[in-house]
């Protein structure tokens, strides 16, 4: 079988995986887009993306670092006893940080109530102890944490949203933290012991340790967020708050397909790894072509008919023309985004599989850079605001094109 079609098959079934998560998240979002309007829901995006850059500083490659240097080890003992420090500490670090941030930055933003309140949040993520669940193999009841998030979520937010029809960025803020509480609580109860208070000595020689290792994995996560969200936060910056709220729409569903993708990769690496033939280090360019094709047609809809897909999805909005019209044009344009990562993809696994860490953090990282430059310098360059979707595609189309050249230069794509 072509390695293309295997890593189709396994990226469909990890995001089969977790497609309930994403879709029960992407249905309350329907409902908040409603509740909050079109203005105050480009804030709100503003607000997520705000919330994830700090999540992924809160990481800080630790989950990767730990699952590959300690595995089960990491669940027993001293060392987990370390490793729980350590990752605590990253979270109220990282939560002070964001509410220095809203207090510098978000001052005066619609947004500022809902950063303090996630940032309060940063403690108490649902997902805090998953990697304790995976050290330990403890897949039943990793599960079972998921499940218990589902429900909690999908409760709290409906009775928040549909019963109490919560209409402020801080109150649906609120509603999120508390809904993360049950699945925390679950993890607390199975993961926390007394002896997390008692920092000594070795405690902060492992932090030391972890933190220099997990600088390449931080910053290549870290990097990402110059693509996709730079483009949001260049459209809160120069344009006005109903484009934004219309551009949040198309934002939203790509990002959510973009963390698809993701799942792409992973398929990718095991393949790699299984496959004795991977050892080359080559890429087959019929494998890049299959994927980028499947990708296209699974995406097509999305530039084909963007108006239909977004009533559909966001069936609850109250749409008006000139907001779906906008948004539909914002979908059409980002929704390229997802062939120019699937062009990708099969480069950076094979990265990522030859341990050239660096390498790939100086491509996206220069690119991003790039992306910067382009969606923040449109407008003073005399573009109108609507010309900022286009320039949100120039880190995607700056990082493939860096990527082909460097593979074709070394000569290590074959047919």
């Amino acid at each position: 079988m072509l390695r293309a079609l295997q890593n189709i098959r396994i990226g469909l079934f990890i995001s089969l995986v977790n497609l309930l998560i994403q879709g029960v998240s992407f249905l309350v979002n329907n409902f908040i887009a409603k509740n909050l309007g079109t203005v105050d829901y480009g804030a709100f995006t503003v607000l997520q993306g705000d919330y994830g850059i700090f999540c992924a500083l809160a990481d800080f490659g630790m989950a990767t670092l730990i699952l590959a240097f300690f595995g089960k080890r990491a669940s027993e003992g001293r060392l987990f006893t370390n490793v729980l420090q350590l990752r605590l500490l990253c979270s109220v670090t990282t939560m002070l940080i964001m509410l220095a941030f809203a207090f510098t930055v978000r001052r005066n933003h619609p947004a500022f109530q809902g950063e303090l309140i996630l940032a309060l949040g940063l403690l108490f993520q649902h997902a805090f102890f998953d990697w304790y669940f995976i050290c330990g193999n403890l897949w039943k009841t990793l599960l079972i944490s998921k499940l218990l998030h589902t429900l909690s979520y999908s409760t709290v937010m409906g009775i928040a949203l549909l019963g109490l029809k919560i209409h402020s960025i801080g109150g649906i803020a609120l509603a999120m933290v508390l809904a993360a509480l049950p699945a925390w609580g679950f993890g607390v109860r199975k993961a926390f012991t007394p002896k997390i208070l008692h920092f000594t000595r070795r405690s902060f020689r492992f932090f030391a340790l972890m933190l220099r290792n997990g600088v390449p994995y931080a910053l290549a996560s870290l990097a990402s967020f110059a693509y996709l969200p730079a483009g949001l936060y260049a459209v809160d910056k120069f344009a006005p708050p109903e484009f934004l709220g219309a551009y949040s729409f198309g934002h939203k569903l790509i990002l959510l397909a973009s963390g698809f993708m993701v799942y792409f990769i992973s398929s990718n690496l095991i393949v790699l790894h299984r496959e004795t033939s991977a050892k080359d280090g080559k890429v087959h360019s019929k494998d890049i072509i299959i994927f980028t094709l499947f990708i296209a047609a699974a995406s097509s809809p999305l530039w084909i008919c963007p108006g239909l897909i977004l009533k559909i999805l966001f069936f609850a909005f109250p749409w008006t023309d000139k907001v779906l019209s906008d948004a539909a044009t914002v979908l059409r344009i980002l929704s390229f985004s997802l062939v120019f990562q699937a062009i990708r993809m099969d480069l950076i696994a094979h990265l990522l599989k030859a341990k050239q860490v660096w390498l790939y953090i100086a491509f996206i990282g220069s690119c991003g850079i790039i992306n910067i430059i382009c969606t923040f310098g449109a407008v003073p360059a005399g573009f109108p605001p609507a010309a900022i979707p286009f320039a949100a595609l120039s880190g995607d189309i700056c990082l493939t094109i860096s990527l082909c050249a460097y593979f074709l230069r070394r000569r290590l794509i074959c047919r």
